[in-house]
């Protein structure tokens, strides 16, 4: 219960004041609900003896040895915690006060409540304190109500201490207190002692366990000293009366007993009444109203019919003939549903002789409530009346018992034919007992054939509120009777609703999957419910059921909306559909095929489609590729054909996708480049590729260009050797992308009599790139050494020696120092060095290029031994340069070799 609708002190104290009839109900639930959290900074301290501590403390207390222990810990508790001025109580112990203002008052209202609480409210502290008090007040004011109330409690209390706050020892204590009392009530004033102890009495009821009871066996059993100091030994005895206690009290007036007859809840209180009143007051049994015995017969308690039935056997006045008049006809009949054997025979008996005119429905009451001989009786007097005078409803119920099931299913097959047995009626015996539903069972499928019921009966069956209580079996039989009927006569809409039902959706799904046609079912309405998470499934599968909806009805912006769902499901539905079903010109407004392809190729690379679009519409455009299209997976999944012409892939639309900063659009791209790339005659134009940022794009151009040649190349977009542009190629060599300058080399290296020529090579040693540049100057030495030099001999590091047709050889080492003379005098300003992203490209000075092909002229002088001979001449000769950079540079490289070959005769100092 929240804080704001916690009951207090406040609220009971008004309910009080108004003697409310709902005061015991809202103290019942004071005493449960839980005690409200503090507010934020009223907290108690932590040192604090709160009521939770009060109740711990108790509880340990209770589990000492001894008594006088147990009593002085638990007052030392309660002193503890009363000692506490700024605790706050609990708010149920203002009940203790509550309840003895009440008692105070004295007035029917508040004393109804005391006694409800008194029977009912469980024995927690505040409350307890109320009741405690109420008794003490209750003897001395000698209030024989009350005390009879609480004095029960406590006995009966006593064996189920441990259920409550207040200890056994003190419940204990309280009913050896009734007793006492009782017992010097019948000692001083026995006139009074009946009533108090017949208001005890009538309170024990049926459930009461009797071995552990106290005050009620020393009333009627006292005098047999057959106990201890806290238990009797025996049962409720079968003459309450020879052990009694004060048994002349009992004698001075019948009132008492005849009160504790009429009022008691148990058979040995009714029979220690019945045995009083025999014995102390016969008279006064043979004198006993009509109503009194009518009132007799209405009470629950078997000791109280036999007493009954007995009084009728014995008086001739109360002869069964005489009864109807006396009005004493009702209360014999109701003996029928009696405990007690006696009185259920008697009233057979007086049925059958005078009340032949009971009325069907209480016979069945009869059959459905009554013991076996009342069954039997009931179930006879039923079966001679007309079947179709008890009617269908009753019939209907008499299925259930099994003395008239029998009776009742013949009744219904052969007194009625098949068209009276109502819908409603057979819905309730589908809804009814297991009985009725086994007879219901049998006789549907005996009556009618398979799907001969209208269809209506078994849809109403399906969403009748009461199937919550009976569903699995029912709903199992009905799902089986519809599987008779197509979908089309089910309803396809209904049918649809019912997919989701969590026990028999899954069968209609099935059903309606399964449907080759479903008239009248709305396609927007079941494009609805894809967006419903628990129609989704079964809606898609009917929307991608080509029997029963095209691809016209469920439309191509639809499908696109779908496809734009982040939802996995709908796109990859959306996506699948549009791949199978769609053709291009379904994408154009008009119809027209081109314009659906361009309305596709919008979608694939457009700068504002969404992912999920784009993915389709290139997806679509390969799979439908003439070429490409049935390489692809989704293809061979889907069994697709191209639709598409080859025509319609230009290089206008692809070429710039190439060079897309989107991932996705690149590779949709490359696909049909490399298809295409020939077929457009832009093969020429690869090198630019070369260039891209996106590697796998480079990667066509480096595939194009390094396998020309190459036996099993792809011809679509591999290069053929003599289509290598030597220019374009020694531009590559320039890239700002060290893979593409690699490429670049290994093609000149590959095709060197096609792209090479030592004034090439010239040029390439400007390069910026340090490996460019060595590249460069080895080439020259492999295919350009003089002829003179020692056929065979390879230069240092090379694999194997340069073949005679790698380039034009210089005629001796004269002519190759004349080249490298030439390169070095004549070199022109360098080309400008590779710009990082964001710098200014600044061209070199001839000063600094010349400096650069020194320096890579001399590397390859420090690793082959003949061509530092062939070039230091050269290098002395430029130590006389006027630049102070050269011929210091020259200088340098010359020392170099010298100490790299020491032993060769280097020229050029």
């Amino acid at each position: 219960m929240s804080t704001s609708d916690a009951l207090n002190a406040a609220d009971l104290e008004r309910l009080a004041q108004a003697e409310s009839p709902d005061l015991a109900d809202a103290v019942l639930a004071l005493l449960e609900q839980s005690e409200p959290e503090p507010e934020e900074g009223k907290a108690p301290p932590k040192d604090a003896f709160t009521f939770e501590k009060l109740l711990r403390s108790l509880t340990q207390a209770q589990a000492r040895y001894n008594s006088a222990s147990r009593r002085e810990a638990s007052a030392e508790a309660w002193q503890r915690f009363q000692a506490q001025k700024d605790l706050p109580q609990p708010a149920r112990l203002a009940l203790a006060d509550l309840l003895v203002s009440l008692y105070a008052k004295n007035t029917d209202a508040s004393r109804a409540i005391i006694l409800e609480l008194a029977r009912k409210a469980d024995l927690r502290f505040g409350l307890w304190g109320g009741l405690k008090r109420i008794y003490k007040l209750a003897e001395a004011n000698h209030d024989a109500e009350l005390f009879g109330v609480l004095a029960w409690r406590f006995d009966v209390e006593r064996r189920q201490a441990y259920r409550h706050e207040v200890s056994g020892g003190t419940l204990q204590y309280l009913r050896r207190r009734a007793w006492r009392y009782l017992r010097h009530l019948g000692a001083a004033v026995p006139e009074l002692y009946p009533q108090f102890a017949a208001e005890v009495l009538r309170h024990y009821d049926e459930d009461t366990t009797w071995s552990s009871v106290w005050v009620a066996h020393h009333i009627w059993a006292h005098g047999s000293g057959n106990y201890t100091a806290t238990s009797f030994a025996i049962q409720p005895p079968n003459d309450t009366l020879k052990h009694r206690a004060f048994p002349d009290a009992w004698k001075r007036s019948p009132d008492a007993l005849m009160r504790l007859l009429d009022t008691c809840l148990s058979d040995p209180a009714a029979r220690f009444a019945i045995q009083g009143l025999r014995k102390d007051f016969p008279e006064t049994l043979r004198n006993v109203t009509p109503a009194w015995l009518d009132r007799l017969a209405r009470r629950p308690l078997g000791s109280a019919h036999d007493f009954l039935v007995e009084t009728l056997q014995g008086s001739p006045e109360f002869h069964q003939g005489k009864l109807r008049a006396l009005g004493l006809h009702e209360a014999v009949l109701a003996l029928l549903l009696s405990p007690s054997g006696k009185a259920r025979t008697y009233a057979i008996e007086y049925a059958r002789a005078h009340a032949q005119d009971l009325a069907a429905d209480r016979l069945a009451e009869l059959v459905a409530q009554g013991e076996s001989d009342v069954k039997s009786f009931a179930a006879a007097v039923l079966e001679k009346r007309n079947p179709r005078e008890l009617g269908l409803e009753l019939l209907g119920r008499l299925l259930s018992y099994k003395p008239t099931a029998a009776f009742a299913a013949r009744s219904l097959e052969q007194s009625f034919d098949r068209a009276e047995l109502t819908a409603s009626f057979l819905r309730d015996m589908y809804l009814g007992t297991s009985e009725q539903l086994n007879w219901v069972k049998g006789f549907v499928s005996s009556k009618y054939a398979a799907g001969e019921m209208p269809v209506a009966f078994w849809k109403e069956l399906l969403e009748d509120p009461r199937l919550k209580k009976k569903r699995y079996p029912v709903e199992g039989l009905v799902v089986k009777a519809l599987s008779a009927y197509t979908p089309a006569v089910i309803g396809p809409e209904w049918m649809l609703d019912k997919a989701a039902n969590p026990t028999f959706g899954d069968q209609m799904a099935t059903w309606l999957k399964r449907a080759d046609s479903l008239p009248g079912l709305d396609v927007e309405k079941v494009k609805g419910l894809v967006f419903s998470a628990k129609h989704r499934e079964v809606a898609l599968a009917l929307l991608g059921n080509r029997k029963l909806f095209t691809a016209r009805q469920l439309t191509v912006p639809w499908l696109l909306a779908l496809a734009r769902r982040a939802d996995p499901t709908l796109h990859d539905f959306a996506h699948r559909y549009l791949l199978e079903y769609v053709v291009p010109a379904d994408f154009s407004d008009t119809g027209d095929a081109a314009a659906g392809l361009e309305r596709l190729f919008e979608l694939a690379l457009g700068a504002k489609q969404p992912v999920p679009v784009r993915t389709f519409a290139q997806t679509y455009l390969r799979c439908h590729h003439p070429v490409i299209g049935p390489e692809q997976p989704e293809s061979k999944s889907y069994e697709l054909k191209p639709k598409a012409p080859r025509k319609a892939y230009t290089p206008e639309k692809l070429w710039p996708a190439l060079f897309d900063a989107r991932d996705d659009v690149r590779r949709f791209a490359l696909a049909i480049t490399r298809a295409e790339l020939r077929a457009w005659g832009w093969h020429t134009r690869v090198y630019e590729l070369a260039e891209a940022e996106a590697k796998e794009i480079r990667n066509l151009a480096y595939d194009a260009l390094l396998r020309a040649g190459e036996d099993g190349a792809d011809a679509r977009y591999v290069l053929h050797p003599e289509e290598l542009d030597p220019v374009k190629v020694f531009s590559l060599t320039e890239s700002t992308r060290r893979s593409t300058r690699e490429v670049a080399v290994e093609l000149i290296r590959r095709h060197y009599a096609r792209l090479g020529g030592a004034e090439r090579l010239a040029w390439l040693m400007q390069s910026a790139d340090r490996e460019v540049g060595l590249f460069a100057v080895r080439l020259l030495w492999e295919k350009h050494r003089p002829t003179h030099l020692p056929e065979g001999w390879k230069p240092a590091g090379a694999k194997e020696a340069p073949t005679a047709g790698g380039g034009e050889r210089f005629a001796d080492v004269a002519a190759l120092r004349d080249f490298l003379r030439k390169m070095l005098f004549g070199l022109p300003p360098g080309r400008a060095k590779e710009a990082r992203e964001g710098e200014v490209q600044k061209r070199l000075s001839a000063s600094v290029a010349k400096r650069r092909v020194i320096e890579l002229v001399r590397d390859l002088g420090l690793d082959d031994e003949n061509f530092a001979r062939v070039v230091s001449p050269v290098l002395g000769e430029f130590t006389g340069s006027m630049a102070k950079g050269e011929w210091q540079s020259c200088l340098a490289s010359l020392v170099q070799l010298r100490t790299a070959h020491p032993s060769a005769q280097l020229g050029g100092l």
